[in-house]
């Protein structure tokens, strides 16, 4: 008797679709000649690169975005950033709402994949909250960051330059205009220019639900787990992050130690040279870089919450004791998950990034390729500099490395579910380790 499988096309799918969908827009508008300043082009690849990095929110860059886009690529850069930090189906469900549509399962289920919401949660309020908090966030950033580069620039220029790096900013994106890939060192002991960024990284990593959780305390008393897990490690990685730069790396501050640590949480800003980074250092940013923002954010990485499951269940199993935390149990169905997002990210990076480096040959050494892959899986954008010398090869496997990061392994290697008949073997144990 033969089985039938019968594929469905769940919310996953048309989410990596929709995703795939607009970075192939935006590469064939920053190829129009509008989108380049004059005397200035870009190829296919570096096109395609780009706008993958920005839809990822990543902001690895193969051209000096600054110097090589026109305002109209600028605007197209931003939007692609903006539709792939918040997520298009928030956009697709928030429009809807407005016009007063009655949203149907399918665009439910949607917007409940794209912003990784708990199941069963109003992902109308979540939506909401994902449109309310975003604007908040960057017209505060705008004016904030034209009260520094007034200074620098004309008016026009200043507000425009405004606008984009708090949109970069609070998506996590890591792209600015300012040229030469310098990213913003000029500005590495502007207070106002670090703490404004800092705290549109650190807002846009914690995850719509935990903003949604903490503007609902007042009514309900109580946070979620998920919301107190999320807060401690976020805590914690700065916490760490700023000690370990701070001591292992020469003559940096404490705020380019604290900066540092936290566009490492996938934002890709840098005020000081990756590239001369103390052995200490590379280490603190890759565990930086592959841990990420939270779920439900418009960051990367593997996430808090996987890591902190991983971290407790390490703990407490070989003690055959319960993985719980803050006096909830932590479900079996949760740990495994964690370990085996953690498993595929590893896997998928070591893998990319030995077939780089079996491309690039000798061009490179092991640890700047590897930087490079934890780096776009976990949508950083911070680079040793080989970005713009990687063969054409090399920048296709980061963009496919981008797009795993970014919409999650998980959710691309179970988005083909099929139904069959499901037999269930007898148990036995094998030996581990």
């Amino acid at each position: 008797m033969k089985l039938k499988h019968k594929i469905k096309l769940m919310p996953g799918i048309r989410l990596i679709f929709g995703f795939a969908s607009i970075i192939i827009i935006g590469g064939i508008l920053l190829l129009l000649p509008i989108s380049h300043q004059e005397g200035k082009s870009i190829s296919v690849v570096n096109s395609f690169f780009i706008s993958a990095s920005a839809v990822c929110v990543t902001g690895l860059s193969t051209i000096d975005v600054g110097n090589t886009l026109s305002i109209f690529g600028s605007v197209v850069l931003a939007t692609l950033i903006q539709l792939g930090g918040l997520g298009f189906a928030s956009f697709a469900v928030f429009f809807l709402m407005i016009l007063g549509d009655n949203l149907s399962y399918s665009n439910l289920s949607l917007a409940r994949e794209s912003l990784n919401s708990i199941p069963g949660f109003d992902i109308r309020a979540l939506v909401k909250t994902v449109i309310t908090t975003s604007l908040i966030c960057e017209i505060t950033g705008s004016l904030l960051f034209y009260q520094v580069f007034r200074f620098d620039f004309p008016t026009s220029k200043a507000i425009g330059l405004s606008i984009f790096h708090s949109i970069s900013s609070f998506n996590n994106a890591g792209f600015d205009l300012l040229g030469n890939f310098t990213g913003i060192t000029k500005y590495s002991d502007n207070v106002l220019m670090n703490l404004t960024t800092a705290t549109l990284i650190i807002i846009g990593g914690l995850g719509f639900f935990v903003i949604y959780d903490l503007f609902s305390f007042k009514n309900n008393k109580r946070l979620k787990t998920h919301t107190k897990i999320v807060l401690t490690m976020s805590f914690s990685l700065l916490l760490i992050g700023t000690f370990v730069f701070y001591f292992s790396e020469r003559g940096i501050t404490l705020l380019q130690a604290f900066f540092q640590s936290t566009t490492a949480r996938t934002a890709g800003f840098n005020t000081i040279d990756i590239g001369s980074l103390s052995n200490a250092g590379v280490v603190i940013m890759l565990f930086l870089m592959f841990v990420g923002a939270s779920p439900g954010s418009t960051g990367g990485g593997i996430k808090t919450t996987t890591m902190f499951t991983i971290i407790l269940a390490i703990i407490r199993i070989p003690t055959h004791s319960e993985v719980k935390a803050f006096y909830r149990k932590i479900s079996d169905s949760s740990i495994i998950k964690a370990f085996l997002v953690a498993t595929l990210a590893m896997f998928a990076i070591l893998v990319t990034g030995g077939i780089i480096f079996s491309i690039e040959g000798t061009a490179f050494s092991f640890e700047e390729v590897i930087f490079e892959c934890v780096s776009a899986f976990a949508t950083v954008g911070l680079s040793m500099g080989i970005t713009t010398s990687l063969s054409s090869l090399s920048k296709i496997i980061l963009i496919f490395l981008m797009f795993v990061g970014r919409l999650g392994p998980l959710t691309i290697a179970f988005s083909w579910r099929t139904s069959a008949k499901r037999f269930h073997y007898i148990e036995e144990d094998i030996l581990i380790g």
